[in-house]
């Protein structure tokens, strides 16, 4: 079976709009060739939807937290079922 390699990146807690729309820009100018290899981006919560709508089809976003807990009162947290339901 052939080893499929994976770049990915974590934006921290960084990015503004502005920030999110000129770098998913500049990676959109990366031709991504090859199907050994998985490209994947983690942005901050708030620009997720932004990271999608803007990436090519090519790069995967990911967020960078998921609950322990699930769904239910938990100030701050993404529960998986959230995540699926926003289609990540």
């Amino acid at each position: 079976m052939a080893r499929t390699y994976l770049i990915g990146g974590n934006w921290k807690c960084n990015g503004t709009v502005q920030s999110v729309k000129d770098l998913c820009a500049l990676l959109n100018k990366v031709e991504i060739t090859s199907d050994k290899l998985e490209v994947v981006v983690a942005p901050p919560a708030l620009h997720i939807d932004l990271a999608k709508s803007l990436l090519q089809k090519k790069i995967a976003v990911s967020a960078q937290n998921v609950s322990l807990t699930g769904l239910g009162a938990y100030t701050g947290e993404l529960a998986a079922e959230q995540l699926i339901d926003f289609g990540l």
